[in-house]
């Protein structure tokens, strides 16, 4: 069973900054718990990861059959799969969560790195304070926002990001598409594994990943 919106888990010590982990569509946090355990194995003496129920069932995603088939119930960010509008569900449980826990950085993977995209966009839009960096893997495009007009969703974003593709993945054109046209040029790295739609297994790949992280948040304000 999925944990409940807003479960953590908890590093020590507990005073750790935090990361926001949004799950991709078909999946919930507890599988996403386990799909980043390398990440946070290597990151545990520096983050407390933070993992969130999307509020949509739907079917499973890629590649989570068979492997999680006990781990109901398989969760989504939006009402159908192709809605690039965040709905008021999601926006809620992410406003709700991020009022009680203050976050360095959003971490998402698929349909979630789609929504972490337009998180970014919103609070640079809007001129909040928040996130100071993102980790896209294996994203899919557009960003997910709401109440934006056309001009404001075609806003650059400024936020330092990497964004992680899988040379074999089949929605890599949609993650190279959200790197190419929605980052301000300089502003993200783009990091090409030889993976499909997961992440890495390889030792040597997820060090590459681990290795940004660590760079966005020093080049960030570590510490502040």
């Amino acid at each position: 069973m999925a944990q409940q919106p807003g479960f953590a888990n908890a590093n020590t010590p507990t005073s750790l900054p935090s990361i926001l982990c949004l799950h991709g569509a078909g999946t919930n946090s507890a599988i996403f718990n386990v799909q980043t355990i390398r990440l946070q194995r290597a990151l545990s003496s520096k983050f407390n990861f933070i993992f969130l129920d999307a509020p949509f069932p739907g079917p499973p995603g890629p590649g989570v059959l068979p492997v999680f088939d006990s781990c109901e119930p398989f969760l989504r960010w939006t009402r159908s799969p192709g809605d690039s509008n965040l709905p008021e569900e999601t926006k809620t449980l992410i406003s709700t969560l991020c009022k009680e826990t203050e976050f360095v950085g959003v971490l998402g993977f698929s349909q979630g790195a789609k929504l972490a995209a337009g998180l970014l966009l919103e609070q640079q839009v809007r001129g909040r304070k928040g996130f100071r960096f993102g980790v896209l893997l294996m994203a899919v495009s557009p960003p997910l926002v709401s109440g934006l007009s056309d001009e404001q969703r075609a806003t650059k974003i400024a936020v330092p990001s990497v964004v992680v593709l899988g040379k074999e993945d089949p929605w890599r054109d949609e993650g190279r598409r959200l790197y190419d046209e929605f980052w301000e040029k300089g502003k993200a790295n783009l990091l090409e594994l030889e993976v499909g739609h997961r992440l890495p297994d390889l030792e040597a790949e997820n060090k590459m990943v681990v290795d940004e992280i660590l760079r966005l948040y020093r080049e960030t304000g570590e510490g502040t």
